[in-house]
């Protein structure tokens, strides 16, 4: 009997010492458990908190598929590396608010540009975690001046994306950009060489514009003639022969004679125009200086038809204007 028990004992002391390295081992991996009475569901046999209940009977959010209802995406660039624009931040939620306002398309908005890469593509059922290009149907350049730092494959996946058929939209200081990179500046269509009529004492000035083409939906809701306090760009690199120029400043009314020597030949500024790059759509526009541009209802209904153009929803594609 005495050896019964003291056999029954040496195997309870066993179990005993087992459990406690077992739990030795499981505390220094994780926290465990400090508060309350649960550790969890078990490891081998993963809870089901919606089963047996049909699938009509769940929110579209709650189903198997994609998370997201949105049909397109769009990517903000709002990574300064020039001239930082205190409209920036303004511009990015600009984008992001009428794209849920209008249901059209969800937005990605970023500072760097480690997403201008040609990767992407994969399914995403867990929500939206984009890792390149072809997870976007359309980039907005919000005032992402200065040279970008892209290395070659990066370019080429920029300039793949608009020529296989991604929109593109530059505001403002996008255009004063990769001034060192020819095929950027070919695609959007000009480059900022200049802004004359605004200093240091003026950093904004009332521009007489011209709308030259009110047909597009751009430009449909403005009036032929009006004017704009911004920093407006006179742009190089540029011809009406491959640009379909939407507004212009209306020389005709703004005396240009104070700084001819800035001027192009002809004192052609244009303000807004599309252009096609191979089979994308691309708007680009020098207005949005200022944060205050982007609460301007005519300059934020411009530049949100803008997107919606550039990602086919609306509109044929541009045509050059011509001399």
């Amino acid at each position: 009997m005495g050896l019964s028990r003291s056999v029954a004992a040496c195997l309870a002391l066993a179990a005993l010492c087992l459990a406690s390295a077992s739990t030795h081992a499981r505390d220094s991996a994780s926290p465990g458990v400090f508060k309350g009475n649960w550790a969890g569901p078990p490891a081998s046999k993963p809870a089901s908190a919606l089963k047996g209940v049909p699938a009509a009977a769940l929110p579209a959010y709650a189903q198997a598929g994609s998370r997201s209802p949105f049909v397109k995406h769009v990517l903000v660039l709002g990574g300064a590396r020039g001239w930082h624009h205190d409209s920036i931040p303004s511009a990015m939620a600009a984008v992001f608010r009428w794209g849920r306002a209008s249901h059209l398309w969800e937005t990605e908005m970023r500072s760097e540009f480690s997403l201008v890469n040609g990767g992407g593509g994969r399914p995403m059922p867990a929500g939206f975690r984009p890792e390149g290009l072809r997870d976007f149907d359309a980039i907005v350049v919000a005032s992402a001046t200065g040279d970008w730092g892209l290395d070659g494959s990066q370019k080429a996946a920029l300039l793949d994306f608009v020529r296989g058929g991604g929109g593109l939209v530059v505001m403002h200081g996008g255009i004063d950009a990769n001034h060192g990179w020819k095929d950027y500046i070919d695609m959007v269509g000009g480059e900022f060489v200049s802004h004359p009529f605004n200093t240091g004492e003026q950093p904004v000035f009332p521009f007489p514009l011209l709308n030259e083409n009110p047909a597009t939906p751009m430009t449909a809701f403005l009036p032929r003639q009006f004017v704009k306090q911004d920093e407006l760009y006179v742009i190089r690199n540029f011809s009406r022969d491959d640009i379909a120029v939407l507004i212009s400043v209306d020389k005709n009314v703004l005396d240009m004679s104070r700084e001819a020597w800035q001027l192009p030949p002809g004192r052609d500024i244009p303000v807004a125009w599309t252009k096609s790059y191979g089979k994308g759509r691309v708007f680009a526009s020098t207005i949005g200086h200022t944060r205050e541009a982007f609460d301007d209802p005519e300059v934020a209904r411009m530049y949100a038809e803008a997107i919606k153009w550039v990602l086919g929803l609306t509109g044929p594609a541009a045509s050059a204007t011509g001399h």
